[in-house]
Order: C-alpha cells, then sequence, then structure tokens
C-alpha cells in the first residue's frame, strides 16, 4: 500500500536548522568582538591566499637634467622614472570548533523556562567565547592553549609584542597612569604607519576609563549611542569590550589597532543542528545513545580561519605590525 503523503520531520529539517541557525549566528555575532569588527572573507577552499604589496613605487618630479643630452632645460622630454612593485604571499587556513549539549526530553518538557532557548544562547556564547580568547591571546576558554597550528601565536597580543608593539610604563617614580599608558601604546601603532581604528578590552575596565582625564581635566572615555545603541570610545577610538572572563588582564590592558588588518575567514558560517537519534560524547567513558535515553542534543559548528595582516607601509623601516598592546605593569 502506497504511503499517504505527508511532511515528516525529515522533510523539514533544513527549516528547523535555518531557524536554529539564525538566532544562533545573531548572539555569537553580537557577543564576539572579533566577529563584529574584523574583516571578515569567505573561504571557497580550506586555504585562503592572500596577495600583500611589499615592494612600493616612488615618484620624482621631473627636472631639467633629466632631459640630457637633448636639452638640459627642456622638461617636456624628461625622461620619467621607472619603478617595480612586488607582492609577498599569505595563507589562511579554516579550523573547526564545535560544540554538543544533550538534555533528557522530560527536562524540557518539565521545565517552567524555554531551557533549548537558553541551550542555543548558551552554545552560542561559547563560540563567541572561544573565538575572541583565540584571536586575541592565543587561548582557548578551558584554561589552556589548544588551538590550532595555522593560527598566530599567542593572538593579536602574542604577536603584537613579538613585533616590539607593547608599551610598559616605567617603574616609580617614572610610572604613567592609564590615560598616558593609552596614548603611549596608541602612538606604537601609529609609528608603524597605522592608524588605530578600534581598542579592545575587558568589561572590568569600565570603571577606571569613567574616571581618566586628560591634562585639560576633560574626559578620554566617552559614550555615545549610534542608531540608539551604546558606543563607547576612548580619545574618540571606538572600543569593544570583551564578554566576561575572555580577556587575559594578566597579559594586557587594552589591545588596539586596525581591525581591518585581522582576518577572519570563513569557510562554513556558524550552523546548528537539532539531533535526535545521534550517540555522542563517543571518545568519553560513557557515550550517550539519545533515542535510547530519549534526549535531545544540539551541535553548533564553525569553520573558519584567522589571519594578521602586516602589509610593509611606504616610508616605514623595519617590520611594522598594525596593532598595540598596554602592559598592566607599573600602571598608576
Amino acid at each position: 500500500m502506497t504511503q499517504p503523503a505527508y511532511v515528516s520531520r525529515a522533510d523539514a529539517a533544513a527549516t528547523i536548522i535555518t531557524q536554529y541557525s539564525k538566532e544562533i549566528i545573531a548572539v555569537a555575532a553580537q557577543q564576539s568582538v572579533a566577529m563584529q569588527t574584523f574583516r571578515k572573507m569567505p573561504m571557497g577552499s580550506k586555504t585562503l591566499q592572500m596577495a600583500l604589496l611589499d615592494t612600493f613605487p616612488s615618484a620624482q618630479w621631473l627636472m631639467p637634467a633629466m632631459a640630457a643630452p637633448v636639452s638640459p632645460t627642456d622638461v617636456d622630454v624628461a625622461l620619467k622614472p621607472l619603478y617595480d612593485m612586488s607582492w609577498v604571499s599569505q595563507s589562511i587556513t579554516a579550523e573547526e570548533a564545535a560544540c554538543i549539549v544533550a538534555i533528557p526530553e522530560n527536562v524540557i518538557d518539565d521545565s517552567e523556562i524555554d531551557l533549548w532557548a537558553e541551550i542555543e544562547a548558551r552554545t552560542a556564547e561559547a563560540i563567541a567565547r572561544l573565538i575572541d580568547k583565540t584571536v586575541f591571546f592565543g587561548e582557548d576558554t578551558i584554561g589552556g592553549s589548544a588551538i590550532p597550528a595555522s593560527f598566530p601565536v599567542g593572538g593579536l597580543h602574542g604577536r603584537a609584542v613579538a613585533a616590539g608593539n607593547e608599551y610598559t610604563s616605567a617603574a616609580s617614580p617614572n610610572n604613567v597612569d592609564a590615560v598616558e599608558g593609552w596614548n603611549q601604546t596608541m602612538a606604537l601603532v601609529e609609528a608603524d604607519g597605522y592608524t588605530v581604528k578600534n581598542s579592545y578590552a575587558a568589561t572590568s575596565l569600565k570603571p577606571k576609563l569613567r574616571g581618566m582625564r586628560d591634562t585639560t581635566g576633560a574626559p578620554v572615555y566617552a559614550t555615545s549611542f549610534v542608531g540608539g545603541v551604546p558606543a563607547d570610545s576612548v580619545y574618540g577610538v571606538p572600543i569593544g569590550f570583551m564578554l566576561p572572563g575572555v580577556w587575559n588582564a594578566t597579559k594586557s590592558v587594552a589591545i588596539m589597532g586596525d581591525p581591518s588588518m585581522a582576518v577572519l575567514g570563513i569557510r562554513q558560517q556558524l550552523t546548528a543542528k537539532r539531533l535526535t537519534e545521534a550517540t555522542v560524547g563517543t571518545g568519553t567513558a560513557a557515550p550517550l545513545n539519545l533515542a535510547e535515553r530519549d534526549m535531545v542534543a544540539l551541535r553548533v559548528k564553525i569553520r573558519m580561519a584567522f589571519g594578521i595582516l602586516a602589509p610593509k607601509q611606504p616610508g616605514i623601516a623595519g617590520t611594522p605590525f598594525p596593532f598595540a598592546t598596554l602592559n598592566p605593569s607599573n600602571l598608576k
């Protein structure tokens, strides 16, 4: 007998996944300052190659001597200078991050709150925390440094220190306050030929920032509203605050620089899937068969790459870097 046509759970699975995915993407993007401010580039394969300008052309004024031997004074036929340009290649590699949360169906049914919505929100937050802690400090969120080898070692902070872009106040009696420390850290980026377009810090720094004043007594920290949303800034530069527990205050007070030089390569957008028949936790001592235990699970994952671009700047000697970090030592 032919089975009557009906819309099964399998038929509707794509719409269910899309619903959860949209909610989670919105939460994760809102809570991760890296996803909010860094340059995002789609990736058609696991590895993305980018070309950075390595040798710059120059320009010259045409002088009478350049017209010789035709005529020392006839600049109309002077030779135009010829210069070369060259590029170097830099690659970023997509890596996968994921999270699964399982819960009994009876617990969901008996709860007085929407537990499934809470699970969605917390898994999105977990992804946001992991991304920010990895890209800023080269750390994971469970107390270690288990991050992909293709990511920059130490994150933005570590690479800024390696590039010599860490400002540390001299010890007492010459130590400076956070206002001057912030200024000097910005100066390191500017000395390398870049513009500080964003700064980043822990939420716990807000009380100190509200008391910061310049030499005239005017506050350097301000909160304005952009489209009805509060926007914080220091010295007129926007500042992004991390979720609690993400920022490593033992290493840095703040990180600042040009976020267009920090690239998140998106190989696969953050996706979510509701699992009902799977066996999860197979790497543990007691894996869970969801169907046997009347449990459901939410799996979220993202495949992304992270890289820091540091193209040479005209007139800048050495190896410039587009970010700097403010060391917490010796600040008043």
